[in-house]
């Protein structure tokens, strides 16, 4: 697809491609990144570049206007369709959010995530929520682990993974897969990561081939490990891990309490980066490059907060500091990323398909499932799903993309 946007271009960061001289006006597209990788298109006739880049960090500044960069789909970025065989799909959805924030949010189902994957031939499965049940979280508060932040995901998150081991098992049943693609949406994402590794949902299908729905009812009359029992390998029935927008670590202890009571900092720690890449899962890592965080600074005011005092206080509960990270306005890019991951950049994508700081109203912005956006990252999804060999290196925990860099190849035209 990518095949013959920059013929001739220069290998690695520094060269512009040679152009009808035009207007330079710099800016960097939301498409994909393979180990790290940015690819700038054209777009309104201006002069652009297409550069290929290592590291996150590198990545060129664009032009903010308040604070924020605006979306616009790259051209060349076509439907993606999934391959014949592709494993069904587990939505996992982020802190607070319902299940039906991804199979028709505001009342609109054709426009849910679970509905555009459907038109792309993805079987898609959500883990059946609803708001009130994330104050089981709470659970975890009359714990004395919990003040010391020395949890697991056990107990304030145990629920949670139970169901997601629930809606895995009803994904193979359903569609006679032998493996799913969890997709995890904001702290659905290092909930996944801690699915994908604990001992307790690894458990065999029995002799005669039924299929253990209810794993709850399971765990009451059998022996299992505990919850929160690190394994070392990967669970068997998960093909790939994709991230949305999720705080993957917690904030450095000198500078904000973790508020998961130490569980998120476990899973990190437990798993960290692209764990079992190197044992077959796939990793795609998905965040927006969209909303500076600021505190104070001039700004007309619409009301009590502007959108960079939101995204300040948000990242500062993610990562610790606000002023001046970028990010979905939810998740600063910092913390978005496992390294070893295929990594993905979108600049203008939203954490949230809702209004912001509400669920009750559609905010109009761009999410991660908007119909112009779910393409690019549904693309390294596939070429992840399609490499011959596992993403990593032989080391476990020590994965790095195994694409080159460069255009990935099922993205190119011949």
């Amino acid at each position: 697809m990518y095949g013959n946007l920059c013929k001739g271009r220069a290998p690695r960061n520094s060269t512009f491609c040679k152009r009808e001289a035009r207007p330079r006006v710099l800016q960097a597209c939301p498409t994909s990144l393979s180990a790290t990788r940015l690819i700038q298109e054209e777009r309104f006739d201006n002069f652009v570049t297409h550069a290929a880049y290592n590291d996150v960090k590198n990545l060129p500044e664009p032009e903010w206007q308040d604070n924020q960069l605006r979306w616009s789909r790259p051209t060349e970025i076509t439907q993606v369709a999934a391959p014949p065989g592709s494993p069904p799909i587990v939505i996992l959805p982020g802190f607070g959010n319902a299940s039906l924030d991804y199979t028709a949010p505001f009342g609109n189902q054709d426009a849910s995530l679970v509905t555009r994957l459907q038109v792309r031939g993805w079987r898609s499965f959500v883990v059946p929520l609803e708001r009130k049940d994330w104050f089981r979280v709470a659970g975890a508060l009359f714990t004395r682990g919990f003040w010391q932040g020395k949890l697991t995901t056990h107990p304030g998150y145990s629920w949670y993974l139970e169901r997601v081991a629930e809606t895995v098992e009803h994904a193979i049943s359903e569609t006679g897969a032998e493996q799913v693609i969890l997709v995890g949406h904001s702290a659905g994402g290092w909930l996944a990561r801690a699915y994908l590794g604990d001992l307790r949902y690894q458990l065999h299908q029995p002799a005669d081939g039924t299929v253990l729905m209810n794993i709850a009812a399971t765990a009451a009359s059998s022996e299992l490990p505990a919850h929160g029992t690190k394994g070392v390998t990967p669970n068997p029935r998960v093909r790939a891990l994709v991230t949305l927008g999720t705080p993957q670590r917690p904030p450095p202890a000198e500078k904000k309490r973790d508020m998961t009571g130490g569980a998120q900092g476990w899973v990190d720690r437990s798993y960290p980066g692209a764990f079992f890449a190197a044992k077959g899962v796939s990793y795609v890592t998905v965040c927006g490059r969209t909303v500076m965080g600021h505190r104070d600074f001039p700004r007309v005011r619409e009301g009590p907060r502007v959108v960079e005092e939101y995204a300040f206080d948000s990242y500062y509960e993610v990562c610790g500091e606000g002023e001046g990270q970028v990010g979905d306005c939810v998740v600063p890019l910092s913390a978005a990323m496992l390294p070893g991951a295929r990594q993905v950049i979108l600049d203008g994508v939203f954490h949230s398909m809702s209004q912001i700081g509400t669920f009750d109203e559609d905010s109009g912005n761009v999410w991660y499932g908007s119909e112009n956006v779910l393409d690019c990252w549904l693309g390294p999804l596939v070429d992840e799903l399609e490499l011959n060999t596992p993403a990593g290196t032989a080391e476990c925990g020590a994965g790095t993309s195994a694409t080159p860099m460069g255009l990935p190849q099922s993205w190119s035209q011949t």
